[in-house]
């Protein structure tokens, strides 16, 4: 065997057991040849063609993120022109699982004895493992945004800015109906659409799950207001995923940098205060810290603590009112609407419009939503030994109805107490259904199947529709008193009204319009024939005696 033969055999074999020795790839360019060697491992991660050998620039952009191409080009043509004596860069590369990995690339060159570029050896690792990048977005991590921004702050690179969080609203909700795996593809789509909005030198992060956060330097509240207003239409109208449109939104909580904090956990801390304000007052909003949204959300904490303590009571505080609703023609009462009550022996009456949002947060809604249905069909029970047919609705939750039992409990709880189920009708907001319309169908048509009667509550808001009412199964729509407020006969909102309640009895739908306060909004309001009128005139919501003084005496 001849010494050059030993000499190859040699360097082959050393490769071949540094590659082995290490995670990394590690590789050897012999450029004056234009032969390429890398770790074997690399094959069976990415899909690599082994042409790459003798030809390392037409093949290695093959596997790289496409908008990260041209910058290695660069750095290639400079290297090989003979200027670079060393190659370091961070970029990414898509495996063989379209998952996005964030590399280190470094090799140090050798020179002949012109200056020019004849050897490189390097090595390629997935910094990624680091948590340094998000693989699925490809973004920066929740680990990097907090380096970078204690050395900003450190530094004194910039004199102010603003500090963002971002919470896609309902995520779970995707995940549940579409998976993980197209869920994560929601979330690539989404980085896109926000990235788009940034400017040059603004970088999103992804710091957990659906939460995101950028700092943008030497801005304004108005600027941050802008960004954010093109960031909600182009959620709500662009993300198309494997030909699936779909209806994202977003909350938004910001603080100043540095008049709300001067380093990265005063600045974290608030601007989640911010971002959970903004999703407890409806979501798809931005929220600016202050004092006062602070004071808000240390209230809530305190809530949350007593709603535990309600709960484990054997819900002690709670009370169910009851609005009497109305026939329209008749004007007698028919039947009520079971509305929840909390007598805080910490805090006094508390609003529904403040205690819901912080049960369903909890998973809370669960319990109390059982002790709710329980106590109306006791009081409905009891109530139609005065008046036969008498009709109690019962608010549920999209929270119950994910409960995997939940129809099975609220059958064995009609039974035991042998009620007629076509009397009791159980209501659903638009959040109820809008995430995942075949979860309720997919429940409730098996009550209505057995009986019970399906009412949609504050139909006319939001992105509530008629076309929606074929895709669920419906006895019941009730009309917000948005569309009720300075009624007139001659109104848009009596026109919508008339329009809502004529379609409804055509596909034999019943109608109840809330929120009527007034003889003046009765009398048009009885003009369009809904079956039921709710609101202040004929009745606020009173406890079960005054209800029974008032309304069945």
């Amino acid at each position: 065997m001849s010494q050059n033969h030993v000499k190859n055999f040699s360097a082959n074999q050393f490769f071949n057991l540094i590659s082995k020795s290490t995670d990394d790839y590690v590789f050897m360019w012999d450029i004056e040849n234009n032969i390429f060697k890398i770790s074997e491992t690399i094959f069976d991660d990415f899909d690599l063609s082994r042409e790459v050998k003798y030809n390392v620039i037409g093949y290695w952009p093959t596997i790289m993120e496409p908008n990260d191409v041209g910058v290695w080009l660069r750095d290639m043509d400079t290297l090989l022109t003979g200027k670079l004596k060393n190659h370091n860069m961070e970029y990414r590369l898509i495996d063989k699982n379209g998952d996005i990995i964030w590399v280190s690339c470094r090799g140090q060159v050798n020179f002949d004895k012109d200056d020019n570029p004849k050897l490189m050896v390097g090595r390629i690792s997935n910094i990624g493992k680091n948590n340094k990048f998000d693989n699925v977005t490809g973004i920066k991590s929740r680990q990097e945004f907090g380096s970078e921004m204690n050395h900003i702050f450190k530094e004194n690179d910039c004199k102010q800015g603003v500090f963002v969080f971002l919470d896609v609203d309902n995520f779970k909700s995707f995940n549940e109906r579409y998976g993980h795996t197209f869920g994560d593809k929601i979330l690539f789509a989404i980085v896109e659409k926000i990235t788009s909005q940034l400017a040059d030198n603004c970088q999103l992060y992804r710091l957990d799950g659906d939460e995101f956060a950028f700092f943008y330097p030497n801005t304004t509240r108005e600027e941050i207001l802008t960004v954010f207003n093109k960031i909600q239409l182009l959620l709500a109208r662009n993300i198309k995923v494997d030909n699936k449109q779909l209806f994202c939104s977003i909350s938004c909580g910001a603080c100043f940098y540095p008049e709300d904090g001067d380093n990265f956990a005063d600045l974290s801390k608030h601007a989640d205060s911010a971002i959970e304000i903004a999703k407890f007052n409806g979501k798809n909003q931005i929220t600016f810290f202050s004092q006062q949204v602070h004071s808000h959300k240390l209230k809530n904490i305190e809530y949350k603590e007593a709603l535990h303590r309600c709960v484990n009571n054997g819900f002690d505080e709670f009370e169910l009112y009851y609005q009497p609703q109305i026939d329209t023609v008749s004007k007698h009462v028919v039947g009520a609407e079971a509305l929840l009550r909390w007598h805080s022996k910490d805090f006094g009456e508390v609003s529904p419009v403040e205690f819901i949002p912080l049960l369903e947060e909890n998973n809370l809604i669960v319990e109390v939503g059982k002790w709710v249905y329980d106590q109306a069909i006791k009081q409905c029970v009891a109530w139609q030994k005065v008046q036969k047919d008498f009709l109690m609705s019962i608010n549920v939750s999209y929270i119950q109805l994910k409960e995997p039992n939940l129809i099975e409990y609220l059958k064995s709880s009609i039974e035991s107490n042998k009620l007629n189920p076509k009397t009791c009708i159980l209501e659903l907001t638009e959040n109820c259904w809008i995430p995942d319309l075949n979860l309720i169908n997919e429940g409730f048509k098996d009550l209505q199947n057995a009986g019970y009667d399906i009412a949609i509550d504050d139909f006319g808001t939001g992105y509530s529709s008629l076309n929606y009412l074929k895709k669920l199964p419906v006895n019941v729509i009730k009309i917000d008193r948005s569309f009720v407020q300075g009624i007139t006969a001659n109104s848009y909102e009596y026109t919508f009204l008339e329009y809502i309640i004529k379609l409804a009895h055509i596909i034999n739908l019943k109608v109840c319009v809330e929120g009527v306060e007034s003889w003046n909004e009765f009398n048009v309001v009885e003009a369009s024939h809904p079956d039921y009128i709710q609101g202040f005139l004929f009745g606020k919501p009173v406890n079960q005696a005054e209800f029974e003084k008032s309304f069945l005496s």
